[in-house]
């Protein structure tokens, strides 16, 4: 208690703070993703995306761990049967942790990986050595190698839309199809402002020459996942949260009453970030896409 009044006081402690807080606003989050890292914790199938469940009306309160595991690997296997080219290689953009590249190779197809993460590079590496993974971005990534599938899943968000179109055509072969698995947004604004405009991609589509030869929306396939996490939030973490300041509170006044200005701080954070998974602002922003393009010819 001493050792942490001392430290709330100290001015050299609060010019480290400063210091630490300068630092930490300069690293590149695509060199490391704290959220990918704690999904790659609590689920072992390496898949991170959404999930895909055939029962869109499943009680969130029903659903356990490996019902979510299970219904990524069923997003992941439909992935994979939109792939008409078994033969030419597969390029895995975006691959996270490498749960889907693995899916890959396991059924005999040849696939390689790229990600600007530096801690997925290491992880990927080390428990899929057989599976080539780049560390680059998308409109960064130079290689003489063409492609007869080029699969997005859930990563076509965090790439200008200029830059994707013009990286995948640059990369795939002449009548190679582009798989593009996301959420795109319905209107500009909205809560969760991740996500392409879906107009804007039509628009980009045919300015870059290319169509949409199969499409599917399966927004109320990935909106279990959503329900579970809202109702996980509702039932565990916040109630969480509250215990956590009325302990301290009682336990330890005076450090409460130092940061108790956070609280609201906190609050409203939290808040903020509940709004990116309830489910129903979801449904009014956002449309969940599988998408197969080709370029016109």
């Amino acid at each position: 208690m001493k050792k942490v009044l001392i430290t709330l006081i100290n001015p050299i402690s609060w010019l480290k703070a400063y210091r630490f807080n300068k630092h930490k606003s300069k690293l590149d989050k695509s060199e490391y993703d704290l959220e990918l890292y704690l999904y790659s914790r609590i689920l072992k199938n390496d898949m991170m995306h959404y999930g895909y469940f055939d029962d869109v009306e499943i009680d969130p309160e029903t659903i356990a761990l490996k019902d979510f595991e299970d219904a990524q690997i069923k997003y992941s296997e439909n992935i994979i049967g939109l792939i008409d080219n078994k033969s030419a290689a597969i390029l895995d953009v975006g691959c996270g942790m490498g749960g889907l590249a693995a899916l890959l190779k396991e059924k005999n197809f040849t696939v390689e990986t790229l990600t600007p993460n530096a801690n997925q590079k290491r992880h990927m590496d080390a428990k899929y050595p057989a599976i080539p993974c780049h560390k680059s971005k998308f409109e960064n990534f130079n290689t003489d190698k063409k492609f007869g599938t080029i699969i997005n899943a859930e990563s076509l968000q965090y790439i200008s839309l200029s830059d994707a179109f013009d990286s995948a055509g640059r990369l795939l072969l002449e009548g190679g199809k582009w798989i593009i698995a996301d959420y795109f947004k319905t209107h500009e604004g909205g809560v969760k402002k991740s996500g392409h405009v879906y107009d804007d991609f039509i628009a980009e589509t045919k300015e870059k020459g290319w169509e949409i030869v199969w499409q599917r929306n399966i927004t109320l396939n990935v909106l279990p996942t959503l329900n579970f996490l809202n109702m996980y939030v509702e039932r565990f973490l916040l109630p969480l949260q509250h215990f956590a300041f009325e302990k301290l509170r009682s336990k330890y006044g005076g450090i409460y009453y130092l940061v108790e200005g956070l609280r609201g701080s906190i609050d409203a954070k939290i808040d903020k970030e509940l709004d990116t998974v309830r489910p129903d602002k979801f449904l009014k922003e956002k449309k969940y896409l599988m998408i197969v393009l080709g370029r016109q010819h």
